[in-house]
């Protein structure tokens, strides 16, 4: 079974895992330039949304540049002729890989029947597979499909036979988040339960990849050497270091570099969404950046109060001219 883009990789490969609001296509720039993973993943997007009226603007959500590539865009849906839509656009637009959600916990996707509800309706979670699959082949071009889930909704008791649904509808790649919808983050991701999963993805000639709490790079090696998996997605671990995957990752960053990585990403989020998205998305990010020195605190909050990337980039740059403290910041 070939999976395309995926088994020429070297092992163990890492992903950013796809995240709502943060993984567009800016946080995606900047994170490229701070030392990017082998994979990126998009936003996820809702394959009915993309069949609707609200279709324009859900494609902004899919933009991609050069430096994205490989690039896997998410869908979620509870359509099979909505996730086949959604897979033929992906490689018209010239992603190399698709997934589908079949994991997120949030309420109001699992209302839908989507993300993790789909636990629930097993046959329908086949068919998914197979029609996202379908959209993402034509004559002369197939994109591999990936599909990204937890270990069940309420106990890891669920796992195996769960994921003998998914592998059974050969999907090219598993991904793993280390958990159930129940435990939330509450609890450490049971690597052990994906170590399983890895050998029957492998079983079955699919690829496996692991995710949960993973901080930095060579954590993400040492969990795949140690449980089996082909690679590791890190998701929340990037906000506390968008270095996370480059050779210096683990290397320590002065207040000056982080607070320029602040205005890059600032300007390219204005770039793709200023008069379409409010700007407090954007201002979600400046913990990232604005953390870990003497006066950071107070500095981030007079950030947080600002309405516009306007008045940002005047506080930072006169910040940046007063002389930032010599502390350096993970």
């Amino acid at each position: 079974m070939t999976h395309g883009f995926w088994e020429q990789l070297k092992k163990p490969f890492s992903v950013l895992a796809p995240m709502a609001d943060v993984t567009d296509v800016a946080f995606r720039s900047v994170v490229a330039q701070c030392g990017r993973p082998d994979v990126f993943y998009t936003e996820f997007v809702s394959a009915h949304g993309l069949a609707a009226a609200g279709r324009q603007r859900l494609l902004l959500d899919l933009a991609l540049t050069d430096s994205d590539h490989p690039i896997v865009a998410q869908f979620f849906g509870t359509k099979p002729e909505h996730l086949y839509e959604a897979g033929k656009l992906a490689r018209e637009l010239g992603f190399d890989g698709v997934d589908i959600n079949m994991g997120c916990p949030d309420r109001t996707i699992m209302k839908q029947g989507a993300g993790a509800a789909l636990m629930k309706t097993p046959e329908l979670a086949a068919d998914l597979i197979h029609a996202l699959r379908d959209g993402s082949s034509s004559a002369s071009r197939r994109i591999p499909v990936a599909v990204k889930t937890r270990l069940g909704l309420y106990s890891t008791n669920e796992t195996d036979a769960w994921l003998e649904v998914i592998l059974h509808a050969k999907p090219d790649v598993l991904v793993v988040h280390g958990r159930t919808v129940k435990e939330a983050s509450k609890v450490a991701a049971h690597w052990d339960i994906i170590g399983r999963a890895a050998a029957m993805a492998h079983d079955g000639e699919v690829l496996c990849v692991g995710n949960g709490d993973i901080v930095n790079a060579s954590q993400g090696v040492a969990l795949c050497a140690q449980w089996g998996t082909d690679g590791f997605m890190v998701g929340r671990g990037i906000f506390q270091n968008p270095w996370l995957f480059s050779a210096h990752g683990e290397s320590e960053h002065t207040p000056h570099k982080r607070l320029h990585l602040l205005l890059t990403h600032t300007n390219a989020w204005m770039r793709q969404w200023g008069g379409v998205k409010s700007f407090d998305f954007m201002k979600k990010f400046y913990k990232v950046y604005v953390s870990g020195w003497p006066g950071a605190a107070n500095l981030r909050a007079q950030l947080m109060e600002q309405k516009g990337a306007e008045q940002v980039r005047a506080i930072v740059t006169e910040y940046l001219q007063k002389g930032t403290p010599t502390a350096t910041a993970r």
